[in-house]
């Protein structure tokens, strides 16, 4: 009787020291979270004329992004020339505008970052390539696959309303989002 006694103690032991266990885990994991957002405006934020593809971690922890596609009507851009010249026009879609942007390939974002992928300005009047931006906006959309500091992993696409994770970020796609194209 003893002997079972013991032996009772002991596995419900073991099984409050397992959930316990799982549930350290679960905390950390949570206070480390990371949340990316893709979004794009058509002012800035004092209200001038002002186009920009952000990114922004929401969550509690930084993200490590793994890569980062964006895509003008399904279809993969280098950066921002190669969008203004597939949604505004020929190389001349730049003409007038005053782009800037920021690398977000293999990069760490930290929790409340907001980063400026792409930002457009109107430099003069007419500005028709800046129009046809804005009207792009729409079809403009973002994948990319990131990781918290404990590798757990989430692939973002823009038009989804939740990343979801993956046990480990998919194969880069073969054309990325680069800051100098």
């Amino acid at each position: 009787m003893i002997a079972f006694g013991v032996l009772l103690i002991s596995t419900v032991s073991v099984f409050v020291a397992y959930n316990a266990n799982r549930t350290q885990e679960r905390i950390l994991a949570a206070s480390v979270w990371p949340a990316l957002v893709f979004g794009t405006s058509n002012a800035s934020t004092e209200g001038g004329k002002q186009i920009s593809l952000d990114l922004l971690n929401r969550g509690v922890g930084p993200a490590r992004i793994r890569w980062a596609e964006v895509l003008y009507e399904g279809k993969p851009v280098s950066g921002p020339s190669s969008l203004l010249a597939a949604c505004c026009g020929g190389a001349e879609a730049e003409q007038g505008l005053l782009v800037m942007n920021s690398g977000i390939q293999r990069r760490v974002v930290g929790a409340n970052e907001w980063i400026q992928v792409m930002r457009v300005q109107p430099m003069d009047a007419p500005m028709p390539a800046y129009e046809k931006l804005d009207d792009a906006l729409s079809r403009i959309r973002a994948r990319l696959c990131y990781c918290s500091v404990l590798d757990e992993c989430w692939l973002l696409e823009s038009e989804r309303p939740e990343p979801a994770a993956v046990r480990t970020c998919p194969a880069a796609p073969e054309v990325l989002w680069e800051s100098n194209s």
